[in-house]
């Protein structure tokens, strides 16, 4: 049975609702009602429905508010609005919400029966795509690892945020043909562990375009409907096609969200300079390193992106840090320079002066003092 809870503060139409629907006959069962959300929030968290019925404009606490609150503690609760307001605000944070359903009043019961069995077969969808991928990896921790003793959760993860991070849009189809070739026919061949297989690599996935923030991955099909992925690892070859699409639409969405192909990793590399900027030691192998790319795929890509070299713009946010303390402190030159990276205060002069066409000296006693280098 799927569990509906009503909360209606007009008691005539929350009666009719009550009385006029043979909820046994549509699979239905009314766990509970109430007058407004405040009374109706505590009894929802104890019977846990899985259908939310609610109007919008209430005493206290309103449909929307109660449905904030719900959809924060039972994400697994559908919802469906009732409203005697043609409103498109209500509509607009209904939409936002993510309810299942928008219904103005008056609402027949047919077309509350026909809002109410469509949401119950997509729970039920739902429900038996879940107990097909439970059965699938019900051995989840017993094949963490290979046959040949490859450990397959750490090789995956890193080879596949690796290429998220950096791959081509271009390159899906030969990432997840050389990804396969590496992980062994003898192990892709094997149902059980080309279906954990599928379902690491389709989260790791979902986990990364979740993580740029992009809006539409919400929507998507390939991110939220588990039913294609159950279909795709029935032989390898649909294995490999879906998952290349998958990769596809990823590096799709990246690419959008970002402007550019190498949007995240630079402002990542950005965030880290301007973070230790002023160590001694600091190196592009640092910062490739901490990106988890090569050095010399960074320093290109890095050129691409900006422009400038790296040293350029590291000397540049360096030179504008030291202009700062020229003029907001008493320090002493060789103490600035220290301070953001040079430990020559020869070397610091040359590079300041290379930077602004003033000696740190002038531009400290002068009334202006720009840095050329742009970042």
């Amino acid at each position: 049975m799927i569990k509906v809870f009503l909360v209606e503060d007009e008691t005539i139409i929350r009666q009719g609702i009550r009385n006029n629907i043979d909820w046994g006959a549509h699979g239905l069962e009314l766990v509970g009602e109430a007058e407004d959300g405040e009374y109706a929030y505590p009894m929802i968290l104890k019977s846990r429905p899985d259908i939310l019925l609610t109007d919008v404009k209430m005493p206290f606490m309103d449909g929307l508010e109660l449905s904030h609150l719900v959809r924060k503690e039972l994400p697994g609760t559908k919802i469906i609005i009732l409203s005697g307001y043609d409103e498109f605000e209500y509509a607009k944070e209904a939409i936002k919400i993510g309810i299942s359903d928008y219904l103005l009043k008056p609402v027949t019961p047919a077309a509350l029966i026909d809002a109410l069995k469509k949401v119950a077969e997509s729970i039920r969808e739902e429900r038996e795509h879940s107990r097909l991928l439970e059965r699938y990896f019900v051995d989840y921790e017993k094949y963490m690892k290979f046959p040949d003793k490859t450990d397959y959760n750490g090789v995956d993860r890193k080879l596949i945020e690796n290429f998220l991070k950096t791959g081509d849009l271009d390159e899906c189809g030969l990432f997840i043909d050389e990804y396969f070739e590496a992980v062994g026919k003898e192990n892709y061949m094997s149902l059980l562990l080309r279906q954990y297989m599928a379902m690491d690599i389709f989260y790791c996935v979902r986990e990364f375009v979740k993580s740029i923030h992009a809006e539409e991955a919400e929507s998507r099909p390939e991110w939220t409907d588990l039913k294609r992925l159950a279909k795709a690892i029935e032989n390898t070859q649909s294995t490999m096609d879906y998952l290349k699409r998958l990769f596809t639409s990823a590096l799709t969405i990246r690419d959008k969200s970002s402007g550019d192909r190498y949007g995240q990793i630079i402002r990542e590399a950005k965030d880290y300079i301007a973070e230790n900027f002023s160590s001694s030691d600091f190196s592009l192998n640092r910062i490739a390193e901490y990106i988890g790319v090569s050095s010399s795929y960074f320093s290109s890509i890095f050129k691409q992106g900006t422009g400038q070299t790296l040293m350029e713009y590291v000397t540049g946010v360096r030179i504008d840090k030291a202009c700062e303390l020229l003029k907001c402190t008493s320090l002493r030159t060789a103490e600035i320079g220290e301070q953001v990276g040079y430990s020559d205060p020869h070397y610091f002069s040359t590079a300041f002066k290379k930077a602004t066409g003033q000696s740190p000296k002038e531009f400290r006693v002068g009334t202006s003092g720009k840095v050329r280098t742009e970042h």
